[in-house]
């Protein structure tokens, strides 16, 4: 064979080696796992979730989808807006839930009694004799949407997003699972968190919706739907109250709930790759304190601190 021939194929035979190998590093240095971020309901418990961003900022670690259910979607739309853990923490610290129980008739008032906050109601009898009726829940929903417009500046899906999310309702009328991700970011949470008997449910178009909960309480499958390679879920089941009754409408509620949908959130935590659940004891109220919030906080520090190193590997290891 021709030298010169000889030389120029060994000439090309060489570049494509040289090529072939190049692309399989970058390609390999270049993809990273997508990471997605499944926050579960369980209305005051919730406070955990930040605890959970809080360590995962830390850490460096990138969240790629986020989805969230109830207290999970309000938590995950501050965060997937852009807002830091300690922005949100900020904020629902000092946040007095009680402005937004009322209804016609009613009106309720937070009081000290034996150094315990109890919720007062007043009732205009007169008024309620004139004009009769039977309220949805205690909590506006539509308030909570105003105020968290005012917090988003009136935030939608489709344009003010820094990480792609989805929350979870339950249409009240045909019993299905609605994901929600277009139009105003607060309609999708004020829906997410309606939970039946304590706030008002949520006209949507046709629709009207309420918690989540109700059909997906840790939405692991949304987020691995979104496109997530790993999942970290986290659930707030061992996040408990005080060992005592529910002694008013708002705690009988809370705690019905809990129990329907404690099974189910067993089931909805299939399919994680990692499952964090913060432990807590003591109470768990929208009506506690910043002391009591702080301390939720913290543990959902420590069960994020605790697994990080497992997180870790799973991404090295993908």
């Amino acid at each position: 064979m021709n030298r010169n021939i000889r030389n120029r194929l060994f000439i090309i035979f060489s570049l494509i080696i040289v090529f072939c190998a190049s692309s399989i590093v970058f390609s390999s240095a270049q993809y990273e796992p997508k990471i997605g971020l499944a926050l579960g309901g369980g209305s005051a418990r919730g406070f955990a979730h930040i605890g959970v961003l809080k360590v995962l900022e830390r850490e460096g670690i990138k969240i790629d989808y986020l989805a969230g259910t109830s207290i999970g979607s309000l938590v995950g739309a501050l965060y997937a807006l852009g807002f830091e853990a300690k922005d949100i923490e900020k904020y629902l610290l000092e946040e007095n839930f009680t402005k937004y129980i009322s209804f016609k008739n009613v009106t309720f008032e937070l009081e000290e009694y034996q150094n315990k906050k109890i919720l007062g109601l007043s009732i205009n009898l007169p008024k309620m004799i004139t004009n009769p009726g039977w309220p949805r829940g205690l909590i506006s929903t539509v308030a909570v949407r105003d105020k968290l417009d005012q917090v988003s500046n009136w935030a939608h899906f489709e344009y003010d997003l820094k990480i792609p999310f989805k929350t979870v309702a339950t249409d009240l009328i045909t019993g299905e699972k609605i994901i929600m991700d277009s139009g105003k970011v607060s309609n999708a949470v004020a829906a997410s968190i309606s939970i039946p008997g304590i706030f008002f449910p949520f006209e949507h178009g046709e629709m009207i919706l309420v918690d989540g909960g109700l059909k997906d309480p840790v939405p692991v499958d949304v987020v691995r739907q979104m496109g997530a390679d790993i999942v970290i879920a986290v659930s707030l089941q061992n996040i408990i109250g005080e060992k005592k009754g529910p002694d008013n409408i708002i705690s009988i509620a809370e705690r019905s709930i809990d129990i329907m949908i404690n099974d189910l959130t067993d089931i909805s935590l299939i399919g994680a790759d990692l499952i964090l659940k913060p432990k807590y004891q003591g109470e768990v109220s929208f009506l506690m304190g910043k002391k009591e919030r702080r301390a939720i906080i913290k543990q959902g520090e420590i069960e994020a601190e605790k697994h990080i190193g497992i997180l870790k590997e799973l991404i090295e290891n993908f």
